[in-house]
């Protein structure tokens, strides 16, 4: 059965999320791709290949519109004033506050992202459940119950793979140790630091391309 939703994808430069926005591009749902550029603690390479890999999901199913956001205020607050143990957990949160906000300019149903339970710390079962409150709009995750082998072989097929691994930095921010576990009210206390509410309503969302 072919889905009718609308969904805002966040789209990084990895092999995953390119994935999950095709198969959910797959089913029938009209997907709007969201990449947040966290320069300085990326690099240019990074943000290329992101729009590299826009061009060819939009190429693959025509419908998919792009859109991009300077993430970087957002980041700078994480790394000068929350815990550094709590990054990973507060930044997916934010990415989710932001695809959250885009949804409801544009009219979207759900956010989705390339996450698969456990594969790195902010993906632990845990942390997926305290990064879920973050937003009220429902999150879909295409790929949990993939194993890695398999999310690779999609992108090889639907031509995203090389794209994906060409060489670039991902994040600077990734810290030493971090947490594994969390719990929503941890998480919210780190969030009151950075005021995130006041930082997403500034963000400005550009639209790439037609």
């Amino acid at each position: 059965m072919k889905m009718v939703a609308k969904v805002v994808n966040l789209l990084s430069a990895g092999i995953d999320s390119p994935v999950a926005a095709y198969l959910l591009a797959d089913t029938g749902a009209e997907v709007t791709l969201l990449f947040l550029d966290i320069r300085p603690f990326t690099d240019d390479n990074t943000v290329d290949a992101a729009h590299e890999l826009g061009e060819r999901l939009k190429n693959l199913y025509p419908n998919i519109t792009f859109y991009r956001c300077d993430f970087s205020s957002v980041e700078k607050a994480i790394a000068e004033k929350a815990d550094r143990h709590f990054q990973c957990i507060l930044c997916r949160r934010m990415m989710y506050k932001a695809a959250e906000r885009l949804a409801e300019e544009i009219g979207a149903d759900a956010i989705s992202t390339g996450e698969s339970l456990g594969q790195v710390a902010s993906q632990t079962l845990s942390n997926l459940a305290s990064e879920d409150t973050a937003v009220d709009i429902p999150v879909h995750r295409p790929l949990i119950g993939l194993d890695k082998e398999e999310v690779m072989r999609i992108a090889r097929d639907i031509g995203t793979y090389e794209i994906s691994t060409q060489p670039a930095v991902c994040c600077m921010l990734t810290p030493d140790g971090p947490r594994v576990a969390s719990t929503v009210k941890e998480v919210e206390r780190e969030e009151e630091k950075i005021r995130a509410d006041a930082l997403i309503e500034r963000l400005i969302f550009e639209k790439v391309g037609g």
